[in-house]
């Protein structure tokens, strides 16, 4: 008979036993390029399946219209806080550059649609992806449309001027033409504490204080701040209201424009009353018109969606390049780092900003 201690006795362990961790590693590194190459990480956008053909770096989804068709318009979705890179991953203007180089090397593509969801974000992330959509329309000669969706303010209707057609859907907000640019005051706070911060910095000509923390949030603003801020807004202000008027020319005069850009936000309805877009309806308007000008009745429609790499796959990606991943939270981050860039071509109301 056997002794029965004997039996839980386990036998010495031998170095083939198991996967040691870097078989893992590969195994699962496998395993992602094989999916991946299957196309089966696509999503569901409008209830359609992804397609399995891609553009470049970009993997193409489905929106509407027949899989096989031989031209395609490019849904680009412009949502979120308008912002670039701060080191986390690829922002929202080098996003559009390269969607539209990789829609340039498609010869299938016969135009663009705008799906703009956005309360706006900083003046230069705004004014660079404007600018890049008019070259890209100088390059190519294609039809630009844009749809607006929920939020299509600030920075968001900024960009939008690149557009030949603006279809917004009748809850749209849009609107809020101006800049702002937030200051704190925490010096009552600190002095009630017991804390004070000591700045040293250099002089003017005439050896008198500067402008040098101008913004500072340890001490009141000085009237001649406040002034020289004034005039840097007003400037952008300036910009900002003639690039509508470029972009509305024939149909609203540069006067209308200035003085709708007092920062009031309008519906759908109200904004084409007032000629700030071209047509109000949904989805499937938007669509119809952007055939029409493409001159390609049967185009299907895709949206452009970077491709995922082997890192963001192994889930080590540190910011997901699908805006639908993007948490409350990371939204909310991301507006307070653009609240901190200075000027904002942006709806607070629309955002996460403070009051």
């Amino acid at each position: 008979m056997s002794d029965p201690l004997n039996e839980f006795q386990k036998p010495e362990p031998t170095r083939q036993k198991g996967m040691r961790p870097w078989m893992w590693l590969l195994c699962l590194g496998a395993a992602a390029l094989f999916f991946g190459s299957c196309g089966l990480g696509a999503g569901l956008i409008a209830g359609k399946a992804s397609s399995a053909a891609g553009s470049g770096d970009h993997r193409e989804t489905l929106v509407d219209g027949e899989a096989d068709a031989d031209k395609k318009i490019a849904v680009i979705p412009i949502e979120g806080v308008i912002m670039e890179s701060m080191g986390a991953g690829p922002g929202s203007v080098s996003e559009l550059v390269s969607t539209l180089k990789s829609l340039e090397e498609d010869d299938q593509v016969v135009g663009v649609l705008l799906a703009i969801d956005t309360p706006g974000g900083g003046v230069t992330a705004s004014d660079r992806m404007y600018h890049e959509l008019m070259e890209f329309k100088k390059r190519t000669k294609l039809p630009v449309h844009a749809l607006f969706l929920d939020v299509a303010a600030s920075g968001g209707y900024y960009v939008a001027m690149a557009a030949d057609h603006i279809t917004a859907h009748p809850t749209t907000i849009t609107g809020s033409i101006g800049v702002i640019s937030k200051f704190y005051n925490v010096s009552e706070a600190m002095g009630k504490i017991g804390v004070s911060v000591n700045v040293i910095k250099s002089l003017n000509s005439q050896g008198k204080t500067s402008f040098k923390d101008i913004g500072s949030p340890y001490r009141p603003m000085s009237p001649e701040e406040r002034k020289l801020i004034q005039g840097l807004i007003t400037e952008m202000w300036d910009r900002f209201t003639d690039i509508v008027s470029t972009g509305r020319a024939g149909k609203m005069k540069p006067e209308k424009v200035k003085a709708l850009a007092d920062g009031r936000v309008f519906t759908g309805e109200q904004a084409l009353a007032e000629g700030l877009v071209d047509a109000v309806g949904y989805r499937e308007d938007a669509y119809a018109k952007i055939r029409e000008a493409a001159k390609s009745p049967d185009a299907k429609l895709v949206s452009y969606r970077k491709q995922e790499g082997l890192k963001e796959l192994l889930g080590f990606s540190a910011q997901s390049s699908k805006a639908e991943d993007l948490s409350v939270l990371t939204q909310a981050a991301r507006a307070i780092l653009a609240e901190q860039a200075g000027f904002l071509y942006l709806w607070t109301a629309g955002s996460f900003s403070a009051p």
